[in-house]
């Protein structure tokens, strides 16, 4: 009998506990977009992986996302979401992410683009609030001159808009 009471009142703790040090969570919508494009360039595809949110205190939060192929120069006026995922609530200042393999079709031939560190890192600043759904949307513009001239890839990703939690 005692031992049927501890043994209630260690599980009772241990589920108490368990409720109050789990961190509170928010779902997180990314999507990425484009500005239209003119030159030589006609076609980017990205393959885009392992995406990583920067908190406060520089606290590192994993984005799941399958691997995702896209031809960045087709998202104009159009958005691809990557996905959804829940994350802890918090602020965040920067989202980072890999890019395994990139294609640009250059006066009509594929031409493999080097991005120098593999990841693109976008310093930007959004809230994902407790139980709310927050959508970030980064442009990516990427650079022509430097995949024309040395097949690098180095855009410039701004985080275009953030819609409220709701």
């Amino acid at each position: 009998m005692v031992a049927s009471v501890v043994l209630i009142a260690v599980v009772a703790a241990g589920v108490v506990t368990a409720v109050f040090l789990m961190a509170p969570t928010g779902s997180l919508v990314i999507g990425v977009k484009d500005a239209p494009s003119t030159g030589a360039v006609s076609h980017i595809y990205l393959t885009i992986t392992d995406m990583t949110l920067q908190g406060s205190g520089n606290a590192s939060t994993t984005y799941k996302v399958n691997a995702t192929t896209f031809d960045l120069l087709k998202l104009t006026n159009v958005t691809k979401m990557l996905g959804k995922d829940s994350v802890p609530a918090g602020n965040y200042t920067m989202v980072r992410f890999s890019v395994t393999k990139a294609i640009a079709t250059v006066s009509g031939s594929n031409v493999t683009l080097t991005v120098p560190s593999g990841e693109i890192k976008v310093p930007f600043h959004f809230t994902v609030d407790s139980g709310k759904t927050t959508t970030v949307v980064l442009d990516i513009t990427a650079d022509m001159t430097a995949i024309s001239a040395s097949q690098n890839l180095r855009p410039t990703v701004t985080g275009l808009e953030t819609v409220p939690p709701s």
